[in-house]
């Protein structure tokens, strides 16, 4: 039982959140509009799931899709330096926070060229 039960606030809201749809194509494309036209501040050095959780679209995605949100988006930036680097790592360019993030937390940057 949770604490709103006993003492409902007119404030609280529970959040209800929803499953998505996540693929590496849905997650390329997104990111390509990314690049166009921010939706998020990419300099934050958060995770991906908690920047795109901020964002209209994946507003309300359930963080038990956190892991796979973040593996997909990983390949897709990966996918993108591929196609369009030409040898530069153009993942880390634009998305500098999530680069920063990855190496704060004591993991590999692995831009995929």
């Amino acid at each position: 039982m949770s604490y709103q039960s006993f003492f409902p606030s007119p404030f609280y809201e529970e959040k209800k959140y929803q499953i998505y749809d996540i693929s590496v194509d849905i997650l390329l494309e997104y990111f390509k509009g990314e690049i166009v036209r921010p939706t998020w501040d990419h300099r934050d050095p958060v995770s991906l799931y908690a920047s795109c959780s901020k964002t209209e679209r994946w507003k309300d995605m359930d963080p038990n899709q956190s892991m796979a949100f973040c593996k997909c988006g990983r390949i897709a930036l990966q996918k993108i330096n591929r196609k369009f680097g030409k040898g530069m790592d153009i993942a880390a360019y634009h998305f500098s926070g999530l680069k920063e993030n990855c190496i704060r937390k004591g993991y590999n940057w692995d831009s995929g060229l």
